[in-house]
């Protein structure tokens, strides 16, 4: 186990606490998902943005409680998790939308619960991570990792508890490239992300998070870590 921070001061500066963690927002276009996405109409009902021009804004706390365990959550908390992930790039909320409307709803519905089940047992978010890349049981075409890990946060969140929050975390290529930078590794950013990897990431996280919590005298949840790598990884372009 590490002694020692990585990123120092820095990491700490770049840790939010929780209740701004839950505040911070994005902005996206609804049209880009409803045009695709069954049910996703709820979107347009999102607080505007003040820039206008059709986007709206959802936040970190507003994504999670998509995982409030209603009927077919695991949907609502894949296209919450997706659109947070996207957040105002076209691009990449087609290639979401794609993947969310392209697969029969019942199948993607099975799916999603299938990954979920294994969340909140043991090594569960590693289990399910491997459930959903290709080949695994789990697995939704076009599916890429980041919107597997975005989603597996969500529904882990919900399943775990709002305070402390659930072990699964979002793994990005800016969170690779923070790893790559504070730890050594050298993760290709553009993938392929392992389960392997995706458990290493995980330790590392839990590992920060409780080196951080040593320093600041308060409980750091581990998404607060994941936020400070993302920062820490833009930083570095």
């Amino acid at each position: 186990m590490a002694t020692r921070l990585a990123g120092g001061q820095s990491l700490l500066d770049r840790l939010p606490g929780r209740e701004a963690l839950l505040e911070q927002d994005v902005r996206f276009r609804p049209r880009w998902w409803t045009a695709r996405v069954p049910a996703s109409g709820w979107l347009d009902e999102l607080p505007e943005d003040p820039d206008g021009r059709e986007y709206r804004r959802i936040s970190r706390g507003g994504v999670l409680a998509a995982a409030d365990g209603s009927d077919d959550w695991e949907a609502w908390a894949l296209l919450a998790a997706g659109v947070w992930s996207a957040g105002d790039r076209a691009l990449v909320a087609s290639r979401g939308a794609r993947a969310l409307g392209g697969t029969d709803p019942s199948a993607l519905l099975s799916r999603l619960r299938l990954a979920a089940k294994h969340l909140g047992t043991g090594r569960g978010a590693v289990d399910a991570y491997r459930a959903m890349l290709r080949g695994g049981s789990a697995n939704v075409k076009h599916l890429g990792p980041t919107l597997a890990t975005t989603f597996l946060y969500v529904a882990d969140f919900g399943a775990r508890g709002t305070v402390r929050g659930g072990d699964a975390l979002i793994l990005d290529r800016f969170v690779v490239r923070a790893l790559n930078d504070l730890h050594g590794w050298s993760v290709p950013e553009d993938g392929p992300w392992t389960a392997d990897l995706y458990a290493r990431w995980l330790d590392v996280a839990a590992e920060q998070a409780w080196l951080a919590a040593i320093e600041l005298g308060r409980t750091v949840r581990g998404d607060e870590v994941q936020h400070a790598y993302f920062e820490h990884g833009k930083s570095l372009t």
